[in-house]
């Protein structure tokens, strides 16, 4: 005696079914295309407005100047969040001016021809520039300050970290230690 399936389950796999199954395993290729396009285009988009800081130090004896500037040749804005000096194991939350008058003598009396401050919420254009600290003037003025300087930074070193992000609040920090930006996650 042979089994006789019922007249339905022998044409299980017709081909509406087939027709059917094929458009759906389409479209779900076709969700997975578009999610990994979908992140391609966020990263792209965030590389296009991605900061990217550094400090730059300019000596013109010609003109008796020391300039310390923060330049980003970043393609988008760069936001500050904050800055630290470190020095003698101490961290400083302050203006490198202020910091440099607070904590070694003599230098009230060399001039600081411009100053900037760096507070959070400053953003630095792509391609813009903010002078730190230009000091200089006079040819006393600047030897006593690249003495100091040179001096200073050879037997106890002064850091610092400068944090900023970009307008998708990827985060990063650079440093006179690291002076290539470090992502912070």
């Amino acid at each position: 005696m042979k089994l006789r399936l019922p007249k339905r389950n022998r044409n299980f796999w017709n081909s509406d079914k087939l027709f059917g199954l094929t458009a759906m395993l389409i479209s779900l290729v076709t969700l997975i295309i578009f999610v990994r396009q979908t992140n391609i285009m966020d990263k792209q988009s965030r590389l296009s407005a991605m900061p990217y800081l550094m400090i730059e130090t300019s000596d013109n004896g010609y003109e008796h100047e020391f300039t310390f500037e923060l330049v980003n040749y970043g393609v988008g804005p760069a936001i500050i969040e904050g800055k630290t000096i470190f020095h003698n194991g101490k961290s400083f939350e302050m203006e490198f001016d202020d910091f440099l008058k607070s904590n070694f003598d003599g230098m009230d009396t060399i001039n600081i021809i411009s100053y900037a401050t760096i507070q959070p919420g400053l953003a630095i254009p792509a391609g813009g520039s903010r002078t730190i600290l230009k000091i200089g003037g006079s040819q006393d003025d600047y030897m006593t300050f690249k003495d100091f300087f040179s001096t200073t930074q050879e037997k106890n070193p002064i850091n610092f970290e400068i944090r900023y992000r970009s307008i998708y609040n990827d985060r990063w920090q650079i440093s006179a230690s690291n002076e290539i930006p470090q992502e912070i996650k």
